[in-house]
């Protein structure tokens, strides 16, 4: 068993920010006020409970958090949502996708699901890149 970093995202009606990120149409994650001091590999999971897509529950891909700092009015595109004054962006490269879907549980939860957790993930998950 192997142990990653995860965050949760969900797949709202009109703004599936977990499906963006799974086909790479999202290249930057954004949090209100605050930043990761986290830099890496980082497995993007899709809310169970406010996600109205298929996706809802699952473990979607894997991506890199290179950097991040305050968002700029040029990450909108990339966001996929409006400049503010208090986002904060982090830069996301390297996807990796599973060999299968599967839904997620949480090793160990410090947090609420805002923030980054542990992840298990059995070692016959393999990961390929996109």
């Amino acid at each position: 068993m192997q142990i990653f970093q995860a965050l949760i995202l969900n797949d709202y009606q009109d703004a599936p920010y977990a499906e963006w990120v799974k086909i790479k149409r999202k290249s930057i994650e954004t949090r209100m006020k605050r930043l990761f001091a986290y830099r890496g590999d980082i497995v993007i999971c899709c809310g169970k409970t406010n996600s109205v897509s298929s996706n809802a529950g699952k473990a979607l891909c894997m991506v890199n958090i290179y950097d991040g700092g305050p968002m700029k009015k040029e990450d909108e595109e990339a966001a996929c949502i409006g400049w503010h004054p208090d986002r904060k962006s982090l830069y996301l490269k390297d996807w990796r996708k599973f060999d299968t879907e599967f839904l997620f549980a949480p090793y160990a939860i410090k947090k609420n699901f805002q923030g980054i957790f542990a992840l298990a993930l059995p070692d016959e998950f393999i990961l390929t890149p996109y």
